[in-house]
């Protein structure tokens, strides 16, 4: 079974683990503006990026975390603006073509508007919702609880 994120704090430093795609986010928290930090008190730092757990693939996820932190970064604990679906078209055109991930995303910095492009293809959107879809399934497979419906 594949491991799941981990979201853990020591100290002032933050940090969010996605095993399945190697990437590890981590942030001081002690940088953040100080009405934030005083939020951080109040509702905790797992409990804040532990929302960005739900749903969506682990590309997803950590891209809403990189959102998140951006907003934090600004003095904003709720999100408002669209998230970036730049690393899940990413994966999506990887998967598609067989090319590494890494260069991929060397291309998404050099020119963002190819990204852009790619995931406005049919191809690449119905890799997306595979990749859902999969993340779906696996999460029932792994569910131990019942299905009860009354009638």
């Amino acid at each position: 079974m594949a491991k799941k994120q981990r979201v853990s704090v020591a100290g002032w430093l933050g940090k969010v683990e996605y095993p399945t795609i190697g990437k590890v986010f981590s942030a001081d928290i002690s940088k953040y503006p100080e009405a934030i930090r005083e939020e951080f008190l109040r509702h905790g730092w797992k409990q804040k990026f532990g929302d960005a757990e739900s749903g969506g693939t682990p590309s997803e996820k950590y891209a809403m975390v990189q959102r998140m932190h951006e907003g934090l970064m600004n003095g904003q604990w709720e999100l408002t603006s669209n998230i970036d679906m730049t690393p899940v078209i990413l994966e999506a055109v990887s998967r598609i073509k067989k090319f590494p991930l890494k260069k991929l995303e060397m291309v998404a910095q050099k020119s963002p508007e190819k990204v852009k492009e790619w995931g406005q293809h049919p191809k690449v959107r119905a890799e997306i919702a595979q990749m859902r879809a999969e993340k779906a399934a696996k999460a029932a497979a792994e569910s131990n609880d019942d299905l009860n419906i009354d009638l």
